[in-house]
């Protein structure tokens, strides 16, 4: 026998014996047989072979007296899986040989016992140290191809078939204008990139008809959108399903060949559109060549004169000398003469021409002489128009916009009418001036230096009338030939015009500027907004609170009040922020601005004190506008707080309204319809006014001429906003030691007054014992409302959030009279919870509460006419007055 087999193996052994030991022994991949305890039962030759060991050392034994410790530890922990899990297991394994390393695929089953135990375990062994190799080499070919794929002089690509990137070349990406392979897989677009999106899909269409494409030009857009020409090979491989090719620029040869083509046509279109006729004659006298205008001069088609004598259509008179002309250019290679002769037309007539001709008889492409038919009469004609041409110039050269001179080293030798016009000199004054004498003497220098340099771009100067009067002017040179010799032009422009536009573009600009960074500003004071009213909220509630708690004779009391006031004060310049943001919450109302004023005098007079006078000047048939009351309010109490500061002593302060039309004034009112008239509010005083540095920054946030801790610099700012918001326009007047007056224009409003709400009462009103959803998720803001709203007298169920407070109102539905709830909460606003609350209780009366901003609740419909709402922070009395209200009117 050729191997040996272990007594135990013997039970293993099919009926069929030799067969299978044949099987086993021959077969082409290692087979082994081990029990439990990993001694090797059963080996056949390949196994021999490959490791080198004798089947009769190794039958008994366990790999551990067989192989290293790693190898062994590998093969141990898959023996063992198939052992305890009873399954088959598949690995990929090493071995350290004589011959080298060697790589398998071992597929190890379990063998069992009619107990269905695991005896031990049954393994086939293939070799794959070639394809392992084979893959090495691969990996070294893939590595090999990468770098010359990189590498390469063309720009190399694989696409799929709807234009995918899959691989590009560095070259490939450079030429698409990106940086990197890495951003142009990311961002690079093929069938974007055509400037012709058709001329792709042609191209698909060959590829898929014919499997490969070889220099296919196109034109693409480059990523910074330079276009450039490419020549395009490429081939489909439909089964893998993408396309691979290379891509060479050629825009420099698609260039020069546009170029030769352009150049080309041009030379075809010349000949042909030429006014001369261009002809070719050999040696002997026959038409070679005929332009094709020789039928627009003639009446000769080219075919009726190719092959025929040239001397035919010559007048007789004129033969001989033609004749003579044409034998001396035949002397002498290069000849050129010149002979003017009569030439017949087709009708029988003759035209004067000039013939000049070439010897060309050497030059292969055309052997002969090369000459030109050009009509005298033509040229006369020519000369005519071009006397009509002078006279037309002259006479547009004299209705110049500009002033034209024409002088030589500053000696004016010709000038038009525009000249004249713009220094005041006449046409006969100037002709012989020194053209210096035009120019104020600042600028004298340097227009001579750009008249001594040559210099021809335009330029600025300062220009000298006959009057004496200085203007800005922009001159602009040539030397021109004149009369034989060289000389120079001038234009002169009077950019007067210009520079008071340049002024102007400044200014708005400024306006521009200044607009913007209030804008700015207005935007930070309403992010901060909502949290800081949310804070003065507690800090306003709570101690108004205290101050009803604490006697006015206890110390404490005066430290709260101070505490109470600051915080006041702190909500003040907050809502100033928010109208100078314009994001105030609003309520505007269609008002007669005189009855404002009136109502509130008597407020102003206390506020600016006895010293200075108040003169009230009401208007006649004002208009109504549409303005909050209160914005109205603040807007006199700033601008006389301000006149008031600007006045030293005693004083006067103006108070103004009328109707003004637009067209009588020469300002462009901001209104819905600037067709009608404005009402304008005006404020004056006899202060100190303004310096130019200040009125440039007055209506800047926290700018201010006071002394520190006597104002914000928010006033007229605040002023500023309300304006702006309201469409208006706002225009101030000042000079120091002459007062300042402040214009302020409102669109007119058309339609009724709305009356205004009576002076309120000084008492908080209170409850009786009405039943309130209070909705809140700030939780120290509902604890404050919920500890004012006790204090009123008011039932109070609190919620932090709308789900909360339905599952409330559910339970005490039918008892709930008001709702007062935030407005902005997480997953449901207060707007949508009242809708809810409404659908099943209809008489449950709502007021809304926000410390945001107006353009953010106003997208939730707080700011609607009929919705009742009260702005954060708010003081108890505030709230009394506002919950009463609701519920007696609703």
């Amino acid at each position: 026998m050729a191997f040996l087999i272990h007594p135990s193996a013997s039970k293993m052994l099919l009926e069929n014996r030799n067969f299978l030991v044949d099987l086993i022994e021959n077969s082409g991949t290692l087979i082994v047989i081990k029990d439990r305890e990993g001694r090797y039962l059963l080996v056949n030759r390949k196994w021999e072979e490959v490791t080198g060991f004798k089947r009769e050392f190794a039958l008994g034994k366990t790999d551990a007296m067989l192989f290293p410790p790693e190898t062994v530890r590998r093969f141990r922990e898959n023996d063992l899986y198939v052992i305890e899990t009873g399954s088959f297991i598949e690995r990929e394994e090493r071995l350290e040989t004589p011959s080298g390393t060697r790589y398998f695929i071992s597929s190890k089953f379990p063998l069992f016992d009619k107990d269905n135990t695991v005896t031990g375990i049954y393994g086939v062994i293939t070799e794959i140290t070639e394809r392992k190799r084979v893959e090495k080499e691969l990996q070294r070919s893939q590595k090999k191809y990468h770098s010359l794929f990189n590498r390469a002089q063309a720009s190399l690509f694989r696409t799929s078939i709807d234009g995918k990137l899959l691989e590009v070349s560095q070259r490939y990406a450079e030429k698409a204008g990106y940086a990197s392979v890495e951003q142009c897989m990311a961002e690079f677009v093929p069938g974007k990139s055509w400037a012709d999106q058709s001329e792709r899909q042609e191209l698909v269409r060959i590829l898929r008809e014919k499997g490969s494409v070889s220099d296919y030009e196109a034109e693409i857009i480059r990523r910074d959108g330079k276009r450039i020409w490419i020549l395009f090979s490429a081939t489909l491989y439909p089964e893998q399903g993408y396309i691979e090719g290379s891509i060479v620029e050629i825009t420099d040869r698609k260039q020069a060949e546009m170029a030769l083509r352009k150049s080309e046509a041009f030379q075809r279109k010349m000949v042909a559109n030429i006014g001369d006729v261009i002809v070719i004659i050999d040696q002997y006298g026959r038409n070679r060549f005929k332009s094709p205008n020789v039928e627009k001069m003639f009446g000769w088609k080219p075919a009726d004169l190719v092959g025929a004598s040239v001397w035919d259509n010559v007048h007789p008179e004129d033969l001989a000398s033609a004749k003579k002309l044409f034998d001396s250019l035949l002397r002498e290679p290069d000849n050129v003469g010149t002979i003017e002769l009569r030439y017949k037309c087709k009708d029988g007539t003759y035209k004067w021409i000039e013939f000049t001709g070439s010897n060309l008889l050497n030059d292969p492409d055309i052997q002969g002489i090369l000459g030109n038919y050009h009509d005298i009469m033509e040229r006369k004609r020519a000369e005519q128009a071009l006397r009509d041409s002078e006279a037309r110039f002259k006479a547009l050269h004299n209705a110049s916009f500009g002033g034209i001179v024409i002088h030589d080293k500053g000696i004016i030798l010709e000038c038009n009418q525009g000249i004249s016009d713009i220094t005041g000199y006449s046409v006969d004054e100037l002709v012989g001036m020194d053209g210096l004498l035009l120019i104020a003497e600042k600028s004298r220098e340097t227009v001579m230096k750009n008249i001594l340099s040559g210099y021809e771009k335009p330029y600025e100067a300062v220009g000298l009338r006959k009057d004496g009067t200085e203007f800005p002017i922009r001159l602009e040179a040539r030397n021109i030939p004149y009369k034989g010799k060289l000389a120079r032009t001038t234009e002169f422009r009077d950019i007067s015009e210009n520079k008071r536009a340049e002024v102007e573009r400044k200014r708005l600009q400024d306006q521009l500027a200044q607009a913007q960074k209030m804008e700015s500003v207005g935007r930070l004071a309403g992010g901060v907004a909502h949290d800081y009213n949310n804070m003065l909220s507690v800090i306003l509630g709570y101690t108004e609170l205290a101050l009803d708690k604490v006697p006015s004779t206890e110390p404490l009391h005066s430290d709260l009040q101070e505490i109470y006031t600051a915080a006041k004060r702190s909500s003040e310049i907050t809502q100033q922020l928010l109208a100078f943001a314009r994001k105030q919450a609003v309520s505007p109302k269609a008002l007669d601005i005189n009855a404002v004023i009136e109502r509130i005098l008597n407020m102003l007079r206390r506020l600016i004190g006895e010293d200075i006078d108040v003169v009230w000047q009401p208007g006649r048939r004002l208009s109504p506008v549409k303005i909050d009351p209160s914005q109205l309010e603040q807007i006199l109490a700033n601008l006389c707080v301000n006149a008031r500061d600007a006045i030293s002593g005693v004083g006067k302060i103006i108070i103004k309204t009328q109707m003004v039309s637009p067209g009588k004034t020469n300002r462009s009112v901001t209104s819905r319809d600037t067709r009608n008239d404005s009402v304008m509010l005006s404020v004056s005083d006899d202060g100190c006014g303004m310096k130019k540095d200040t009125l440039d920054n007055i209506f800047e946030p926290f700018f201010t001429t006071k002394e520190a801790c006597q104002g914000t610099g928010l006033g007229l700012a605040t002023v500023y906003g309300i304006v702006k918001q309201n469409n208006g326009v706002i225009e101030v007047h000042s000079k120091p030691g002459h007062g300042t007056t402040f214009h302020i224009y409102l669109p007119r409003y058309v339609g009724g007054i709305e009356e205004l709400p009576p002076d309120e009462a000084s008492d908080t009103p209170l409850g009786e014992g009405e039943t309130v959803l209070l909705v809140e998720d700030d939780p120290a803001i509902r604890e404050m409302c919920q500890v004012i709203l006790d204090k009123l007298r008011y039932r109070v169920l609190s919620a932090d959030t709308p789900e909360k407070a339905l599952e409330i109102a559910d339970e005490h539905g039918s008892e709930i009279d008001l709702l007062v709830t935030d407005v902005v909460m997480p997953g449901m606003n207060g707007r949508e919870l009242a809708q809810k609350l409404k659908v099943f209780y209809p008489g449950i009366k709502t007021l809304y509460m926000s410390g945001y901003t107006a353009d953010v609740i106003a997208n939730r419909g707080i700011l609607e006419k009929e919705v009742q709402f009260i702005q954060k922070p708010f003081s108890v009395k505030n709230m009394g007055k506002k919950v009463k209200a609701v519920l007696k009117n609703g």
